[in-house]
């Protein structure tokens, strides 16, 4: 039984990280410390809340994952919540407007003037007979 229930290698060594993302606003004075849901390849995202350039965050590591520290002005913040948000309800909206295939059901026009030309050939051929 054992040999028929395989698991990929990929699987055994999926670890998950506690990558936090810490956003300072400067202007106000306040932070926002968030576990960071994925990170692309110029991009650190926090699903529906943050979306920040890579580049632009110091990166360090703590006991228990890394540390991004994104220090912006309040405008910057702004920008990066509406971002991650748009792109948030992007993929919501595109997976709940999902439509079943509609499948033809009547004859179309092409099998309609092929089914006439056949009639009218077996016409001629009788009266020409």
């Amino acid at each position: 039984m054992g040999l028929l229930n395989k698991k990929n290698k990929e699987d055994d060594y999926q670890i998950e990280t506690t990558d936090l993302l810490i956003v300072f606003d400067d202007e106000n004075k306040t932070s926002d410390i968030n576990v960071i849901t994925h990170i692309e390849d110029n991009t650190v995202t926090v699903n529906g809340m943050y979306k920040v350039p890579l580049q632009d965050c110091e990166i360090t590591v703590g006991k228990e994952g890394r540390n991004f520290f994104y220090r912006a002005p309040a405008k910057s913040v702004e920008e990066t919540e509406l971002f991650a948000q748009l792109e948030h309800n992007i993929v919501l909206s595109q997976i709940t407007a999902y439509k079943q295939p509609e499948f033809p059901n009547g004859m179309d026009i092409m099998k309609g003037l092929l089914i006439g030309i056949i009639f009218f050939a077996f016409i001629a051929i009788m009266v020409i007979a």
